[in-house]
């Protein structure tokens, strides 16, 4: 399980103190259900997927020093987080996922991880699931953006018999819904009800992709 170091944990603690308002989109912590019960909800469309980026190794606030554009400013997917995109990338088109809308964060380790698992065309970078520019001391006014762009996004029903795949980062869910995904590469489910309200289902862990898809092999076909 990815760790903070100690400069992230005290950043997300005085976060989450001073934006305790932050759950203005009211999402609701209801109990996981396992991941067949989810697998099976997944099948039949309507949900929308918030995803952490793929494994950097250790996570450190990179947003001062990040110019968009250009990775080797940024916190960048480790052989690991490559590997994993590619398990689960596998596995999705095993279990015959119905997704629609992809959108990605414009840093680097978040659009590849879309990529990994769209490809090339199969997704939209946008800066609605960027890193607060703030970022690790959240502003009220970054976090109110943030909260406003995802809450929107997560309320939002997706095409029929389709799901919405968000690909973001840690921060950003946890001040809308106050909920953090401790796992880099970790899926949260949740379910909007399109009156601008969603419930959180629960999550998908890297390694739920293979349980559920025994059969998926680890090589994508070449792009």
């Amino acid at each position: 399980m990815q760790t903070f170091a100690p400069l992230m944990r005290r950043a997300l603690a005085t976060t989450c103190m001073a934006l305790m308002c932050a759950f203005a989109g009211g999402s609701a912590h209801s109990q996981t259900p396992g991941a067949e019960i989810m697998l099976r909800e997944l099948k039949k469309g309507g949900l929308v997927l918030f995803m952490r980026h793929g494994e950097t190794g250790p996570a450190y606030a990179d947003r001062a020093q990040a110019v968009i554009g250009d990775c080797s400013t940024q916190r960048n997917l480790n052989a690991q987080g490559r590997q994993q995109n590619e398990k689960m990338a596998q596995a999705m088109k095993v279990l015959r996922l119905p997704v629609g809308k992809v959108l990605a964060s414009d840093f680097c380790r978040s659009w590849q991880t879309a990529e990994a698992l769209f490809g090339k065309t199969g997704y939209t970078v946008t800066t609605k699931l960027t890193v607060p520019m703030s970022y690790p001391s959240v502003s009220p006014a970054d976090a109110e953006l943030n909260n406003q762009n995802l809450n929107a996004l997560l309320s939002e029903k997706p095409a029929a018999g389709s799901n919405t795949f968000l690909v973001s980062h840690g921060i950003n869910v946890l001040l809308a819904t106050g909920y953090h995904p401790n796992v880099q590469g970790e899926v949260v489910v949740f379910r909007p009800d399109g009156n601008g309200k969603y419930s959180r289902m629960g999550s998908l862990l890297p390694e739920d992709w293979s349980r559920m898809a025994p059969g998926a092999g680890t090589t994508l076909p070449a792009k």
